[in-house]
């Protein structure tokens, strides 16, 4: 009969048994973020990884290249939506010379982009400076990311109402329901933006006990606010109205909230009207 024979014991075989890890204790977000080839797969992972981006705002880690790609994005997404309004006259045939349509329509993508930037750079300034009122360590470069990730967002949301907008500018016949049509879809994808920024600072701010800091938030949301709606006044016209002839820029007079109010009480009117084309 064959035998066993038993090894000696020894200490090694004492020593508890070590599993390797497939990826190193330390947390995921101290690698450098990667983000995934082409513009169309780094418009989803905007979408669906925003912790990812958020995590690295919050470390500081590449910020150059993510805000590139956010810039990139907010671009890209603002001139298709800009695009799109510049086209109503010529997706409802008026008449307008050819020419001036395809310029309004180009002028438009131009606008539209450079109404968010400009909206940006304004805001930057006051916000990075009063945030240091309740000892925020917030960064410069960390509050332009965060901010141009909530303004990529917006626009991504915006862009995805263009198929909307153009159904309608091609059905309809209204230039004041088309208006109004705009601002709704800028005032949604602005929305949009907002809670994706609020969510966005307190994630990479963290935890401020400083009572001031809920008003001033506010204050930052309503400067935000007021900001971009003025300059869009003094930046228009968007659509263009089809009785008008041809403008870069109009002259100052009145402001966005009152067009706004008039825009509502004509566009009652002419439904109101019987027989009236829309």
């Amino acid at each position: 009969m064959d035998t066993f024979e038993v090894p000696p014991h020894t200490d090694e075989m004492t020593k508890p048994l070590v599993v390797q890890e497939a990826w190193p204790s330390e947390p995921k977000f101290d690698r450098p973020l990667k983000l995934p080839q082409g513009f169309l797969s780094r418009v989803d992972y905007l979408l669906h990884h925003p912790d990812d981006i958020v995590e690295a705002l919050k470390r500081d880690v590449d910020l150059w290249a993510l805000s590139r790609t956010l810039f990139m994005i907010t671009v890209i997404m603002a001139a298709l939506y800009g695009g799109v309004m510049g086209a109503t006259n010529w997706l409802q045939g008026s008449g307008i010379p050819l020419n001036l349509q395809f310029l309004t329509m180009l002028v438009t993508a131009i606008k539209v982009p450079l109404l968010f930037l400009l909206t940006l750079l304004i805001v930057v300034p006051p916000i990075y400076v009063s945030s240091t009122f309740v000892g925020s360590r917030l960064t410069f470069s960390q509050l332009v990311g965060v901010l141009l990730a909530s303004l990529a967002f917006t626009t991504v949301v915006l862009a995805s109402m263009a198929s909307v907008a153009f159904f309608f500018s091609l059905t309809t016949r209204n230039y004041t329901f088309i208006k109004l049509l705009h601002v709704a879809f800028f005032a949604y994808a602005g929305l949009a933006g907002l809670a994706y920024l609020v969510r966005s600072v307190h994630a990479v701010v963290g935890e401020v006990k400083h009572e001031l800091w809920k008003w001033l938030f506010i204050a930052w949301l309503l400067l935000y606010m007021f900001v971009g709606t003025q300059l869009a006044w003094v930046m228009r016209p968007f659509v263009g109205d089809p009785d008008l002839k041809f403008q870069l820029f109009r002259p100052r007079s009145g402001n966005f909230y009152e067009s706004v109010y008039q825009s509502v009480v004509q566009l009652q009117q002419d439904m109101e009207k019987p027989g009236k084309r829309q």
